[in-house]
């Protein structure tokens, strides 16, 4: 459970830092990068969520806070860096 709750942090991290990318590129006038980032955000999200979702109560919520925290902790590193 340990494992999962730490993957799922990492993962947060990473899809927040991809968002701040896609965001960068979008005010860029880019079309190539926020268009294929766009859609791997959204199957991340997706897939991340499903998991999440079909685990019990108790282990639901700890995975929802660790992706949460993740989130934060991503949007934090994505913020600093620009």
């Amino acid at each position: 459970m340990i494992s999962k709750i730490i993957l799922l942090f990492l993962a947060g991290v990473i899809i927040e830092l991809l968002s701040a990318r896609y965001t960068r590129n979008v005010a860029e006038r880019k079309v190539w990068s926020p268009t294929l980032l766009s859609g791997l955000i959204t199957i991340t999200n997706f897939a991340l969520l499903t998991l999440i979702i079909k685990e019990s109560a108790a282990a639901g919520f700890f995975n929802i806070l660790a992706y949460a925290g993740g989130n934060t902790l991503g949007t934090y590193i994505g913020l600093r860096k620009v």
